[in-house]
């Protein structure tokens, strides 16, 4: 599983804030959104975007968000994102991966031949 990989995350993972504070456990993934839940009495479940996930450590049952706990406190996050869904292998946030099409192949270089 690669460190930004949404699939294979299971239920009941230590959900870990940019600044190494608790978020909840994981109650569901989808490709859109991780559902944390926080608190035994008086719950809370906070539907974080695809896009926020930092790392995925399955060998110690932790997922890492972008956010920080401040940033979790401060925001409402009640509802079920409504961003598309991220598609296998695409980068975490696509506003911080620039992909060039020649070097992933998507296009030919103009300045080299093809072989015929």
């Amino acid at each position: 599983m690669s460190t930004n990989d949404i699939h294979g995350i299971e239920k009941g993972w230590t959900v870990k804030t940019a600044d190494g504070q608790s978020a909840g456990s994981v109650e569901e993934t989808t490709e859109t959104y991780i559902l944390a839940k926080a608190g035994l009495l008086n719950s809370t479940e906070r539907y974080f975007p695809a896009k926020t996930l930092a790392h995925v450590r399955p060998e110690v049952k932790e997922v890492g968000i972008s956010l920080t706990k401040d940033q979790v406190e401060g925001a409402d996050w009640s509802t079920v994102p409504t961003e598309l869904p991220r598609t296998e292998g695409a980068p975490l946030n696509d506003d911080e991966y620039e992909i060039d099409p020649v070097a992933a192949g998507t296009i030919k270089d103009p300045e080299k031949p093809t072989s015929i």
